[in-house]
C-alpha cells in the first residue's frame, strides 16, 4: 500500500466517506420505497374507481350495460385494459384476449406484464410494445360473472426504475468522491507528518538544531510541530545545561581531588610516624565530605527538578519558620562583621515544605555571609503584596552580581570568575530556583540597596497565597 493509504486520515476520510455514502443510500432507498408505494397506491386507487364504475353499470342495466361502458371506453382511448368474462368463463368483451396467467393476492390484485397491439400514432408512426408492466384487479359479479380492470404503468416502472439508477450512481459517486478527498487529504497530512518524523530523525542522529518545518495554520499538525519544536529547544538546553555542568564539575572537584591526592602522598611518602598519618587521613575525610556534600547537592537538586517533593507540601505560616532561621543567622552574621535584620510579617500563608523552604532561605543568608564584607548588612524580609502573594526576600549591600549573569548563575555549577576563590561548586542557586520551581514560585534578581560600586543583591521569592 502506498505511504498515503496507510496514514490515519485516509482511513478516518474513507471511513467517513463510507458512512456518509451508506447514509445517502439510505435515505435515498427510503425516498425510492415511497416513491414505489406511491406509485402503486395510486395505480390501485385508479383501478379500484374504474372497477366500482363497471360494478354500478352492471348493477344497473346488467351485462349489456356494463359491456358498453367497457366498449365505450376501450374506443375511446382509455388508459384501462378490460375483460367481462361471463358465468361459463367464456370472454364477453374488452380490449384483452384473456386474464394474466398471474395468480391474484387476496384483494384479487395482480401484477403482470402484457404486449400491446400495434397503433399508429399522429405521425403515422407503428406504436407497439412487449412486456409492458401492468396492475389489475379481478372482480367478481352477480350471477356468476366476472370482471378484470388493469391499468398500464409502464411509465411509473420507468421512472421508478430511473430512480432506482439515479440512487445507485449517486451513492457510488459519494463513495468515489469521499476516496478521492481522502486521498488528497491523507497526501497532504502525510506529507505534513513526514515533515515532522524527517525532523525527528536528524535529531536522532545527533542534529539538535533541527525543527519541524511549521504553517502557522493553527491546526492540530501545526500545534503538534510547535510543541515538538518546543520540545527540542527544551532538549537542547538541557543537553548544553549537562555539557557545561560536566565541564564545571570536572573543573571545580579536580582541584580538591589533586589536593587530597597530593597530601595522601606525600603523608605516604614523606610522613614520619603515626601523627603524621593520621592528619593526613583527617584532612582526606574532610575533603571526602565537602565533595559528598556536593554530590549530595546535585541529587537533591535532580529530585527537586523531578517533583518528588510535592508529596509533602502543607499549609505554613513563613514568619514563624523564619524567624528560627533569622535566630540561627544572627550571631553568625555578627561574628562575620555584618549587621543583620528581619522584617517578618505574620498571618501569611502558603504551600509548601518547610524543610526546602527553610533550605532556600538558608542558601541565601549563606551567599549573602559568604560575599558581603566586613559592615554591610543582609536582611531577610517577608511581606504581602499588593496582588496577594507572599515575598520572601534576602537582601545585601555586597558586591552584587552584574545583571547580565543573573540568568546564568542560576544554573548549575555557574561561578562567577571573582568568586573563584570562595568556597563552594555552585549549586546553592541552583537550589534556590529549583525549589521555587517546585512552589511555583516567581524567582528574581535585582539589585539591593548598596552604592555604584557595591550595589548589594535583593533575592525575591514570591508564593502564590493560600486562604
Amino acid at each position: 500500500m502506498p505511504a498515503f493509504a496507510r496514514t490515519t486520515a485516509f482511513r478516518l476520510t474513507l471511513m467517513a466517506a463510507g458512512l456518509f455514502a451508506v447514509s445517502s443510500f439510505v435515505i435515498l432507498a427510503l425516498v425510492y420505497a415511497y416513491s414505489v408505494g406511491a406509485a402503486s397506491r395510486r395505480a390501485d386507487a385508479t383501478i379500484g374507481q374504474e372497477v366500482a364504475a363497471v360494478e354500478k353499470r352492471f348493477a344497473e342495466g346488467g351485462p349489456g350495460l356494463a359491456n358498453r361502458y367497457i366498449l365505450q371506453r376501450s374506443v375511446g382511448g382509455s388508459e384501462f385494459l378490460y375483460l367481462l368474462v361471463g358465468p361459463d368463463g367464456e370472454r364477453m368483451t374488452g380490449n384483452i384476449s384473456a386474464l394474466p396467467a398471474v395468480a391474484p393476492d387476496e384483494d384479487g390484485r395482480i401484477r403482470f406484464t402484457y404486449d400491446r397491439a400495434p397503433v399508429d400514432d399522429e405521425d403515422g408512426q407503428n406504436d407497439a410494445a412487449t412486456g409492458r408492466e401492468a396492475r389489475g384487479r379481478i372482480a367478481a359479479l352477480p350471477d356468476g360473472y366476472a370482471l378484470f380492470v388493469g391499468l398500464d404503468v409502464q411509465e411509473e416502472t420507468r421512472l421508478v426504475a430511473g430512480l432506482l439508477n439515479a440512487i445507485l450512481v449517486a451513492s457510488g459517486l459519494a463513495l468515489a468522491f469521499g476516496i478521492v478527498s481522502g486521498v488528497l487529504v491523507s497526501r497532504r497530512f502525510a506529507a505534513r507528518l513526514e515533515s515532522i518524523n524527517a525532523a525527528a530523525r536528524q535529531v536522532m542522529t545527533g542534529k539538535f538544531a533541527t525543527r519541524a518545518p511549521r504553517t502557522h495554520s493553527g491546526d492540530d499538525l501545526d500545534d503538534l510541530a510547535r510543541h515538538f519544536n518546543d520540545m527540542l529547544d527544551r532538549v537542547e538546553h538541557l543537553m548544553h545545561r549537562m555539557r557545561t555542568a560536566g565541564d564545571s564539575i570536572a573543573h571545580d572537584l579536580r582541584l580538591p581531588l589533586t589536593r587530597m591526592r597530593s597530601r595522601l602522598e606525600t603523608a605516604l611518602v614523606e610522613g614520619a610516624d603515626k601523627t603524621d598519618y593520621e592528619a593526613a587521613l583527617a584532612q582526606a575525610v574532610s575533603d571526602t565530605d565537602e565533595l559528598l556534600k556536593t554530590f549530595n547537592a546535585v541529587l537533591s537538586l535532580t529530585r527537586l527538578q523531578t517533583g518528588e517533593r510535592r508529596q509533602a507540601f502543607q499549609t505554613l505560616d513563613p514568619a514563624e519558620l523564619l524567624s528560627d532561621i533569622a535566630e540561627l543567622y544572627e550571631p553568625v552574621c555578627e561574628d562575620a562583621g555584618l549587621e543583620f535584620s528581619s522584617e517578618l510579617a505574620s498571618g501569611l500563608t502558603i504551600l509548601g515544605d518547610r524543610e526546602l523552604i527553610a533550605q532556600l532561605v538558608a542558601n541565601l543568608i549563606d551567599n549573602a555571609v559568604k560575599y558581603a564584607p566586613a559592615g554591610e548588612a543582609i536582611c531577610l524580609r517577608v511581606r504581602e503584596t499588593g496582588s496577594g502573594a507572599v515575598e520572601i526576600s534576602v537582601t545585601d549591600t555586597g558586591p552584587g552580581i552584574p545583571a547580565e549573569d543573573r540568568v546564568r548563575v542560576l544554573e548549575r555549577f555557574v561561578r562567577l570568575e571573582e568568586s573563584r576563590n570562595q568556597p563552594g561548586v555552585g549549586l546553592g542557586l541552583s537550589l534556590v530556583q529549583a525549589i521555587a520551581e517546585v512552589h511555583s514560585a516567581a524567582l528574581s534578581l535585582d539589585d539591593g540597596p548598596g552604592t555604584d560600586g557595591a550595589p548589594g543583591l535583593r533575592v525575591a521569592l514570591v508564593f502564590p497565597q493560600v486562604k
